[in-house]
């Protein structure tokens, strides 16, 4: 009689929670839909000024300095695929980092609560229960939420986890060795936290993104040089290079915020736990 009331209002606030989600990332969709957009006037942008340029600049005009375009365009466009592709590499990483030492964090927790269940004991495990998922639920709800306040109450919520080696208390050789193990992936949860807190924490470099918006623009430049005969020829030629490198910044730009977006950092691991803890 007594838990079922504790049930359903569990239930009504991870469907809250789960609103509160949705809602939020349709405001972060809606914010990089605007974001694409702009990539999207560029784009056009550059397309009419190539056309209308055209049009009123005979090609004659730039036929002497073909070869050196042609130099020029070589090296700027060597520079900007070895510097994009590092920069993509270091943004991919990072963010699959993120994902990953999540997923670790959570898997551990739920192997922690899984040999808890070992001790029988009632009271402890529905004492960690609540405090795992007391994380698990705030950590869920302040995913793609920064800020010094946020940080303080998510990692009040996880040292409380640590509690509950206050309230085992071992009685043979077996709970013992349990005991250790649950020493161990608690531990082991710690770890990929601090990772995960170090990998949020870093940033592609200014430099880095200063490189690529100056290399992207100066490779449109350099084909913008390029005068082909057919005028159709090189508007298409211009679209696809101004294409390119403008979805090229859109994705280090968006993996480089790894909570908003389109590639998010999921809640998957989270959403998980808290269905695993919900189960008994």
């Amino acid at each position: 009689m007594v838990n079922m009331p504790l049930c359903r209002r569990g239930d009504r606030g991870f469907e809250s929670l789960r609103d509160r989600h949705d809602s939020l990332y349709s405001q972060l969709i809606i914010m990089k839909t605007k974001l694409v957009f702009l990539f999207l006037t560029v784009i056009f942008v550059v397309i009419a000024t190539s056309y209308l340029t055209y049009k009123n600049f005979p090609t004659s005009n730039f036929a002497a300095d073909t070869p050196s375009i042609d130099i020029f365009l070589n090296f700027v466009g060597i520079v900007y695929a070895i510097i994009s592709a590092f920069v993509i590499f270091d943004a991919g990483s990072r963010f699959n980092g993120i994902n990953e030492e999540l997923s670790k964090e959570f898997i551990a927790l739920r192997n922690l609560f899984s040999m808890i269940k070992s001790f029988k004991d009632e009271e402890l495990v529905e004492f960690s229960r609540s405090k795992i998922k007391n994380y698990s639920i705030i950590l869920k709800d302040k995913l793609y939420v920064n800020g010094p306040q946020t940080k303080k109450k998510v990692s009040k919520k996880f040292r409380e986890i640590f509690l509950i080696l206050d309230k085992i208390e071992p009685k043979n050789e077996k709970e013992k060795i349990l005991l250790g193990r649950i020493l161990d992936s608690l531990s082991f949860s710690s770890e990929s936290r601090s990772r995960r807190l170090g990998l949020i924490e870093s940033r592609i470099s200014e430099i880095e993104l200063f490189l690529v918006v100056f290399l992207s623009i100066s490779l449109v430049l350099g084909f913008f040089l390029v005068r082909l005969s057919n005028v159709y020829l090189f508007t298409a030629l211009m679209a696809i290079v101004s294409t390119a490198t403008s979805f090229i910044l859109l994705i280090i730009l968006d993996m480089n915020h790894p909570f908003k977006g389109f590639w998010t950092i999921s809640p998957e691991p989270i959403e998980r736990t808290i269905e695993f803890l919900e189960e008994d």
